[in-house]
């Protein structure tokens, strides 16, 4: 055997196989649809929302929008969209969730919703898609819908939150300045009336209150290094000498005023950012705009039947590659030609195609469920004397007979003997048929019974089964008394019309079983096979025995001693090669001559290039 598999090589493993391929197949692919099936039609709908700041946020004192980040921002807000927070607030808006239902039936609701959509950001840019998923078309879009409505009323509650809390915050400072500037003026009042007569210092001092008002506000913009700071600390300092020559009184009425002054532009500034905050806090608005809303989809995104049919039947093809070289790594049977010859070192003498009965049931019963043999009916329609057989059929059996007469090498007549390693091969069926096809070709022809074990030829060709061969051997009677001729077989089980039609049928003459002995192989030791044999030839040109399985009784073994050879009849792929090379020692153990090997119920698809079309071709030539 070759250890390289050509392309044909493959091919024809998987066309022997093909029937079991196909099963896995057809299996896969009826799964892949009951799968589908099975599933529940899913929906999906999408919303395109925009997240950024308008211009209008500028105006809120501390936003900080100078420092928004938009990709960091977006990634944040896309957690802020699958929070628990937005779940519940859409569940709220679609009614599924409410204060009259318990907690636990609002959290379910929350967790379905949430479960339900999910949110990405569009690549390079700032788009978030919002998606959800729902057997229901319209309940996807309106989970998206209620989705994006609770997630812009958040983004505006932390928006106007944020500008109430600076609001807040300016209101306190101002409230706080204010009261400072209450208790500053009531001071000076109370001053200017116990002290009637200042009055210079108190110039000096608003005039020193101005002066640092307006030092604090170039230091806003200048450095203090810069000339007009400069320039205005040297006043600050000549304004600061003069107070210095002032009584005390006029000294702490400088400071009264100073202090007055300065708290007046504190509060200024603080009434102004307060007026700006209440401005900026009237037009706040949602970081968040809709792009795209969802709609109800009309097309489902699940099952994808077309994906799923196309997965299985690649899953199904892939499948029945791995099983069909599974079998055939497993098989431990030969299968071509080439093969046996090569194993057994003896030739291949013919290839028997597969003959199908007309009972449709034993052909299933015989290959799916490794049925041994036909019922008798199925049996007879197999017969070559059917005229439904085309004439490559009946070529097969006279191109046996010419290879084992040329194998034995004589003109003279020959007995052979048919049998197999294992039951259910097809030796009877051979048998009955090779020599159906001598009595065609004008040979006279003895059919024997020699399978004492399980005797069929008298079931098929409906004749008693005793006497026969057994009675023979034992002594009983003459093997020419017993013998039965074409009158006996078309009283038989035969159908008339056909053993009418079959020509050469005259030169056919058969011996059954016979009485089942109790000691059968004293019976086959015993007898004298020598001179039966050569007696039988002297009125036959070939003498055809059927014996029992060769691993299975001694048998064939016995007879095979006796006669001019042996043909092993083997169905391809039915028994391991072991098995057939053990049938073959047995036979050359006793010195009997093995002339080789019939394959039987061959198809096309398992022989070599070179024999797969010779039926077809040969039925062709022959009708021309």
């Amino acid at each position: 055997m070759t250890a390289e598999l050509t392309l044909y090589d493959y091919w024809r493993i998987i066309n022997r196989r093909k029937w079991s391929a196909l099963l896995i197949v057809s299996v896969t692919i009826f799964a892949t649809v009951f799968y589908t099936r099975l599933q529940p039609v899913i929906y999906r709908s999408q919303a395109i929302i925009k997240f950024q700041p308008p211009a209008s946020y500028a105006r809120i004192p501390g936003s900080g929008i100078s420092d928004f980040d938009p990709w960091g921002a977006v990634a944040t807000e896309i957690r802020v969209i699958t929070s628990v927070e937005i779940a519940e607030r859409a569940g709220r808006k679609l009614g599924w969730a409410d204060e009259n239902k318990t907690p636990a039936e609002n959290s379910r609701v929350t967790n379905s919703i949430l479960a339900s959509y999910k949110a990405e950001r569009l690549q390079d840019s700032n788009l978030i898609t919002i998606s959800a998923t729902n057997t229901d078309p319209l309940k996807a879009s309106d989970i998206i819908n209620a989705v994006v409505e609770a997630y812009k009323d958040y983004d505006l509650e932390q928006k106007s939150k944020q500008g109430r809390k600076t609001l807040e915050d300016i209101a306190a400072r101002k409230n706080e300045v204010e009261e400072n500037l209450r208790s500053l003026e009531r001071s000076k009042q109370n001053f200017l009336e116990k002290n009637p007569k200042t009055g210079l210092g108190a110039a000096l001092a608003n005039q020193l209150a101005d002066l640092e008002i307006r030092k604090k506000q170039l230091l806003e913009k200048y450095t203090p290094n810069h000339p007009e700071v400069l320039n205005l600390e040297r006043r600050i300092q000549t304004v600061q000498s003069k107070l210095g020559e002032i009584p005390s009184q006029e000294l702490d009425l400088a400071r009264i005023s100073r202090e007055l002054r300065m708290q007046e532009g504190l509060y200024t500034t603080l009434n102004k950012q307060y007026e700006e905050a209440k401005l900026g806090l009237s037009s706040v608005v949602s970081f968040v705009s809709v792009v795209n809303p969802a709609a109800p989809s009309d097309a489902p995104i699940s099952p994808n039947t077309r994906l799923n049919l196309l997965v299985g039947c690649l899953l199904g093809l892939f499948l029945a590659v791995v099983l069909v070289f599974l079998l055939e790594n497993l098989d431990v049977s030969i299968s071509t030609i080439e093969d046996i010859e090569a194993f057994l070192k003896l030739p291949v003498l013919g290839i028997i195609p597969n003959i199908l009965s007309e009972k449709h049931l034993d052909n299933w019963l015989t290959q799916l469920f490794k049925k041994e043999r036909y019922t008798v009916e199925a049996f007879r329609s197999v017969l070559i004397l059917n005229r439904r057989y085309a004439s490559n059929v009946i070529e097969s059996y006279h191109g046996l007979r010419t290879n084992i007469i040329s194998q034995l090498n004589t003109r003279e007549s020959i007995s052979v003997v048919f049998s197999s390693a294992g039951a259910a091969e097809g030796k009877t069926l051979t048998a009955v048929n090779f020599a159906l096809a001598g009595a065609q070709a004008g040979l006279k022809t003895l059919l024997v019974d020699a399978d004492l074990r399980r005797p069929a030829i008298y079931q098929i060709f409906g004749s008693p089964k005793e006497p026969g061969l057994s009675d023979i051997l034992a002594g009983k009677t003459d093997w020419r008394d017993v013998m039965l001729e074409s009158a006996d077989l078309m009283m038989g089980g035969i159908d008339f019309d056909s053993l009418m039609r079959f020509s050469g049928i005259e030169n056919l003459r058969i011996i059954n079983s016979g009485t089942t002995p109790a000691k059968m192989i004293d019976v086959l030791d015993s007898a004298n096979w020598k001179e039966l044999i050569e007696d039988m030839k002297s009125e036959f040109d070939i003498i055809v025995l059927d014996a029992p399985p060769v691993l299975m009784f001694i048998d064939a073994v016995i007879v095979a001693k006796h006669v001019d050879g042996v043909v092993l009849v083997y169905k391809a792929g039915k028994i391991a090669r072991g098995a057939l090379k053990r049938a073959k020692d047995q036979i050359f153990g006793v010195h009997a001559r093995m002339i080789g090997v019939v394959l039987n119920a061959v198809r096309a698809a398992e022989m070599g290039p070179q024999y797969g079309y010779y039926y077809k071709d040969y039925a062709k030539y022959a009708r021309k």
